[in-house]
């Protein structure tokens, strides 16, 4: 009889881990989250890596947008539930009457730095910001898109100096690897970016970053942004409707920042990237490890509100958006 029963009670154990494991898969939530090319959205992609998101139960899913304000037209259109970008462009679009909420960040330090081609002089550069804006004058400037958070900060720094847009011809050139042919083939002469761009920069000598607020350099208006520079924002009735969830991703994001800040990790974050974003050659890889090592210090989550309001606040003052925004409406942090 026992000899009997066990064949048959082994089978009645394997129907019930496969009848759990698809409870569990069919329990599972689906996030899916705004990625660009470069190193992206670094915590979420840690996050999938290292299995937070599961151990959370979910599954976080990158979608690569490169520009915030299409990332933003997508998330409002419900094809993603997790768009990244500066907060510059979340406020443009809460300022329209975007129900939009802001949970957590991205990137706390300004994730665009400003570039000149090698074949652009730069003789105030030794003096810094704002003198060296005046050797762009003239010049063809590339952003990600028109309207997008780098042009935005471009304008910024322009401001800051003395100038203003008209002073330069802005040129949209998409992403590090669109932007690198433009910058090489002398197409721009400079360039407002993100990562990885600092590092082709540096391994392939075709530009050099001359300002760069994560350092502190720039005007007022975006140094004081870190803390609030890419958040991570919602639909307001996805917050409403997926609280659970989106704690449960906070928890998955926190476990990703202890990672990645953790110096005993930097290889495997690098890792991470290289196989979600694969430069070839020498040079890529180069390129990949300093941009890395330039802004892993700001993959945190926590938000800090004060910074986000005076991003709001300048907006305003400088005509930007028609009237004030309380940034404190569009928080619901985790």
């Amino acid at each position: 009889m026992k000899l009997f029963c066990a064949p048959l009670f082994r089978t009645a154990l394997g129907l019930a881990a496969l009848t759990w494991g698809a409870t569990v898969m069919a329990q599972m939530e689906t996030l899916r989250i705004q990625d660009y090319p470069g190193l992206g959205n670094v915590m979420v992609r840690v996050a999938a890596a290292n299995g937070y998101c599961e151990k959370n139960g979910l599954k976080c899913e990158l979608k690569t947008i490169p520009a915030a304000p299409l990332g933003i037209q997508t998330l409002l259109a419900g094809d993603i539930d997790i768009a990244f970008g500066p907060a510059e462009v979340v406020i443009q679009a809460a300022n329209k009457g975007a129900d939009l909420k802001i949970i957590g960040n991205a990137a706390r330090d300004s994730i665009f730095f400003l570039m000149a081609a090698a074949h652009t002089e730069t003789p105030n550069a030794a003096k810094g910001y704002p003198a060296v804006m005046a050797d762009l004058k003239g010049k063809k400037i590339g952003v990600t898109a028109r309207g997008s958070g780098a042009e935005f900060q471009l304008l910024d720094m322009l401001k800051g100096a003395g100038m203003s847009g008209s002073d330069v011809t802005i040129v949209p050139v998409g992403a590090p690897n669109t932007a690198l042919p433009a910058i090489a083939n002398k197409q721009i002469d400079a360039l407002m970016l993100f990562a990885p761009m600092d590092g082709f920069c540096a391994a392939m000598k075709v530009c050099r970053v001359i300002v760069d607020p994560r350092k502190g350099e720039g005007p007022k208006e975006i140094t004081q942004l870190n803390g609030a520079t890419g958040p991570m924002t919602v639909r307001g009735e996805f917050a409403q409707k997926k609280g659970a969830a989106l704690d449960a991703f906070a928890k998955a994001m926190r476990e990703s920042e202890a990672f990645i800040q953790n110096p005993a990790n930097f290889n495997a974050v690098l890792k991470v990237i290289n196989d979600t974003f694969k430069v070839e050659g020498p040079a890529g890889a180069s390129a990949v490890e300093a941009s890395l090592r330039n802004s892993i210090n700001g993959a945190r989550f926590t938000l800090d509100p004060k910074a986000l309001q005076a991003a709001a606040d300048y907006l305003h003052r400088t005509a930007q958006i028609d009237k004030s925004v309380d940034t404190g409406k569009l928080l619901q942090l985790r």
